[in-house]
């Protein structure tokens, strides 16, 4: 009797789910109509009240460039489809080594899948054996701790700068958020990113706060890494 290959099991049951699971793109539109963030100016009476939003703004935009998506796509999968931000880097990452379509990806991911085992469930092998991050997700380490790789990854090769740069900002206490919104800030300004770090770990200033003083409002901060490397604002 002829046994089946685990592999190539998997995979079946992986393409029969990626047939069988709804598409997110069934519930797109072409524009979000999100009011989650209330607050989206700076207020000197509550300074740190918009700081949420100029996070969430300006990661969004840079997701969007790294990984060539709408900007609306990545709102949508998160406010709509409640896609977590690890799952989300993961499956970023690995549509785009290996070609996959993203939304069947989180499809599995949310049918209760491993990332792990939809790795080892997909056919081509080859994208992911020549990246070391995908070997390594692929390995079953916690979504939470590839979400941080992928994101570190991310900010590093957009932004031009040393992964060990990222790791440093990441010591001084900061989220990937907020690292890629200091970095876009000090492109920017043209100013050394530790500055605005010191103004927010040390000064106790909000990052909306920040940006005001630069003159800036937060939802500039998307427009500024959707316009980037020019210092300018995108319409």
């Amino acid at each position: 009797m002829n046994l089946l290959n685990p592999r190539r099991y998997l995979f079946a049951v992986i393409t029969l789910l990626i047939i069988l699971v709804p598409s997110f793109n069934a519930f797109a539109e072409s524009t979000i109509n999100c009011h989650c963030f209330q607050d989206r100016s700076f207020d000197p009476g509550d300074r740190f009240a918009a700081d949420d939003y100029i996070l969430a703004t300006s990661f969004n935009s840079l997701l969007a460039r790294s990984f060539d998506i709408s900007k609306e796509q990545v709102v949508r999968l998160k406010m709509e489809e409640k896609v977590g931000q690890d799952d989300l880097l993961v499956g970023l990452k690995l549509s785009k080594i290996t070609g996959g379509y993203l939304d069947q990806l989180l499809g599995l991911s949310g049918a209760g899948y491993t990332w792990s085992q939809i790795i080892n469930g997909m056919e081509q092998q080859s994208p992911i054996n020549n990246d070391k991050l995908a070997q390594d997700i692929k390995s079953g380490i916690p979504v939470g701790a590839a979400g941080d790789m992928v994101a570190d990854e991310m900010i590093s090769e957009f932004y031009a700068v040393p992964n060990e740069d990222v790791l440093r900002y990441r010591a001084y206490g900061l989220s990937e958020k907020e690292i890629g919104l200091v970095l876009v800030l000090a492109h920017y300004k043209e100013e050394e990113p530790e500055t605005f770090v010191d103004q927010y770990k040390k000064q106790g200033s909000s990052w909306s706060e920040i940006a005001f003083n630069m003159g800036l409002e937060p939802s500039a901060a998307g427009k500024l890494v959707l316009a980037f490397p020019a210092k300018q604002l995108s319409e």
